[in-house]
Parts: C-alpha cells; sequence; structure tokens
C-alpha cells in the first residue's frame, strides 16, 4: 500500500488546512493508500488531536539550518511513499530529504505575497499540484507553463456544512436591524480584520441600523476591540464548535470578508451552509469566484465601503420571497464542498498521477551557503520572508 505524508506549519488551530489534511487523515484509505501528517511548528511527537498527526516542534527560535537537520533526522528514507506539501512551506529546503518519493505532490491553499517567487524556484520538483481554487490554479499553470495541465487540478476546500435544524428557524428576511457576522481567523495578516471597525463605521453612517458579530480566534483579538468605537454594536464571539458555533451564524444576515488572500474560505462557505449572504472583496481568489457566481454584485472593490453600503441598502429591500431563493441557493453552493465531494474529486486526481511518469527532479542535497539560513524563524519572517522559498537547486 501506498503511503501519503503530508507536511505542513500547524495542524492545531489552522482553520481550513486543517479541515483539507482532516479529511484527507479520514478518507484517503478509499484511494487504497494510508496517510500520515508532519505538522512542523506542533510539539514534538503525536499530537492529541489525531492519531495520524505528529509535530516537528520546531519554534521561533528555529532557522532553515536547525529545521533541515531535524527534518533529516526525522524523515528517514521509506518507501512507497508520497510526500504531499501542503502550501509548498519547507519543500525549498528539505524536499531533498522527503523520503525518496514515488510522486512528489504540492497543494497550495491561498495566495500569498511571494507565491510567484516560490514557484519560480521550485519548478521541476512536482508531479501535481491541487489548489484550493482555479484562480490559483491558472496561477500555477502561468509560473510552470511546461507542466501538462492534466497534472494541476482545482479541488474545492471541504466544508462542514451546518445540520439542516439550524435552516428550518431562519425567517424570510432581516428584521429591522441587519446582522452582519464576520467568521475565520482573527489575524491582520491576510484576513485583515483592523479594516471591519471602518466597514462598520460606514454602514452606521449611512443610516442603516446593524451590529456585528465578530466568530473566531487569532492574534489580533487582543487589539482588534480597541479599534471600534466606544459602545459600537460589536460583539466577540471568540472561538466556537459544535451546534454553537451554527447557532451564533444562523442569526446572521451577511457574512464578510475584508482578506487581502484567500483560497476558497471554508469559513466563508459554512456561513453560506446556512443561508448567509456573502459580501466579498475583489482579490483574485476562490473566495470572490464562489460569490460571483451567487451574483457578482455582492463582489466589492477592496476597501471600497461604500460599494458595501449600497450592496446592503440594495438587498435590504428585496422582498421575502427574493431573501428565500438567495438564502437557498448560497446553501445549494456550499453543498459542492462536502468532504466526500472533495475527497472524490481527489481520488480521481491522485489515480491519474499515479498513471502518468515521474516528471519531479530530486532537490540537490547541497545547498549553497546564504546568510538566511542561519536566521531564526521570527526574524526571518519579518526582516526577509522571501528566504523561506530560496529553493535548492534541482539536480538532473
Amino acid at each position: 500500500m501506498l503511503h501519503l505524508r503530508h507536511y505542513f506549519t500547524h495542524y492545531a488551530g489552522m482553520g481550513g488546512v486543517q479541515s483539507i489534511v482532516r479529511a484527507h487523515l479520514e478518507r484517503d484509505h478509499r484511494a487504497n493508500v494510508s496517510s500520515s501528517l508532519l505538522a512542523f511548528f506542533d510539539p514534538p511527537g503525536p499530537s492529541p488531536l489525531h492519531p495520524s498527526v505528529a509535530g516537528m516542534g520546531l519554534t521561533g527560535r528555529d532557522s532553515i539550518r536547525s529545521a533541515r537537520r531535524k527534518f533529516r533526522h526525522l524523515e528517514r528514507s521509506g518507501r512507497d511513499t508520497i510526500p504531499v506539501w501542503h502550501d509548498l512551506w519547507g519543500l525549498a529546503f528539505l524536499g531533498c530529504y522527503d523520503r525518496d518519493p514515488v510522486r512528489r505532490l504540492g497543494a497550495v491553499h491561498s495566495q500569498w505575497p511571494h507565491l510567484d517567487y516560490q514557484l519560480e524556484g521550485l519548478r521541476g520538483g512536482l508531479d501535481g499540484v491541487f489548489t484550493d481554487s482555479q484562480a490559483i490554479a491558472d496561477r500555477v499553470g502561468s509560473a510552470w507553463p511546461d507542466l501538462d495541465p492534466a497534472r494541476i487540478r482545482h479541488l474545492p476546500v471541504p466544508a462542514d456544512i451546518a445540520p439542516p435544524k439550524f435552516l428550518e428557524a431562519r425567517p424570510a428576511r432581516p428584521g429591522k436591524v441587519l446582522v452582519l457576522g464576520y467568521v475565520g481567523r482573527v489575524t491582520l495578516a491576510q484576513k485583515r480584520v483592523d479594516r471591519l471597525p471602518a466597514l462598520l463605521d460606514a454602514v452606521m453612517r449611512a443610516g442603516i441600523p446593524c451590529r456585528m458579530e465578530i466568530l473566531g480566534n487569532g492574534d489580533a483579538l487582543s487589539t482588534l476591540p480597541s479599534r471600534f468605537p466606544a459602545r459600537a454594536p460589536v460583539t466577540f464571539h471568540g472561538r466556537k464548535e459544535g451546534d454553537e458555533y451554527w447557532r451564533i451564524m444562523s442569526r446572521w444576515d451577511f457574512v464578510l470578508s475584508t482578506s487581502d488572500h484567500e483560497g476558497s474560505p471554508l469559513s466563508l462557505v459554512e456561513a453560506m451552509s446556512l443561508g448567509n449572504i456573502p459580501v466579498f472583496p475583489r482579490i483574485g481568489s476562490g473566495g470572490d469566484t464562489l460569490v460571483s457566481e451567487l451574483d457578482p454584485a455582492l463582489v466589492y472593490p477592496p476597501e471600497d465601503w461604500g460599494a458595501v453600503v449600497r450592496i446592503l441598502k440594495g438587498r435590504r429591500k428585496r422582498s421575502p420571497e427574493t431573501w428565500r431563493e438567495t438564502r437557498e441557493r448560497c446553501r445549494q453552493l456550499s453543498l459542492r464542498y462536502s468532504p466526500d465531494a472533495y475527497h472524490s474529486r481527489f481520488r480521481e486526481f491522485f489515480s491519474r498521477i499515479l498513471e502518468m511518469p515521474r516528471i519531479s527532479r530530486e532537490f540537490a542535497h547541497r545547498r549553497p551557503f546564504h546568510p538566511a539560513d542561519h536566521l531564526p524563524f521570527g526574524i526571518l519572517s519579518r526582516a526577509f520572508p522571501r528566504g523561506y522559498y530560496r529553493s535548492n537547486p534541482l539536480s538532473d
């Protein structure tokens, strides 16, 4: 039996990527393979969150040099292994130790500022790539024009779908006060939750009665409340799970995003499964592609709060029947992202890659000296983030 060895920075608390990895760990056996995950920055040893997950124990004090040493010691050559590098993190400097792969796969879940630079350095190192959105798949194809398009596949992110009981009691249309929700990681990087106060201020200045609810956890949660004016109608729920998670979102009318970069946002799909209408920025991601399919008018130019106000005003006036139809359309679009639907597409892609010859070259074991390899990650991430993506030369 082949073994899929997944690699990613974290397993605990990573939202959408964790959901994707969990779908693999629980369903890869349907493709006649076993699977496991090594989470680079989770605590060392077996994870209490899943029996097939282990942490490598890297911290901000580690460097590329020390990570290479630890990875080489931990990942000894194994037979019949197919590594899967999620977001390609670490492949540039750890790929030479990834167990003599049968095939080597990459997964790209988001569009970050240095993705093009990263792809340029990794050209020739993978046999196939699957992505969260068609926009990212197209970007990979543009960066690697020599790669057969059949080796690149968009696989919609697997999302939990709200139980039907949370839709049954929903009113046909909003009440006098619009409920605007945000769900996901509460972070400044990529998610840009620091824009939510300006958005809320614009809506209130336009005379729209509203309140905002923020559902999720993240490093900006300690500072974000102070960015809102005193007595602003904002509720911070923190991280919730199970019925409480769905119950909170079932009270919303709209789900908002202010992100700079996204793949196919898991939280967006989950909120839409409750019939919440998305309002999403035009950032060239799977999120705005999905929302455009519902209605292109729900996609706004980034940071154009006037456009958001116009969307909310227009939607608020619509008839109860139109609201019911839109909520149902949101629900139907979300069902495409069920874990079973995701893994069925993955099995088809995986089988195709196995039928095709291996084309990925090995990474050279010797790595040319560069000062960035010796910087602690805590400094490298701020001073020279491109240092993460400097690739070993690929051997011929």
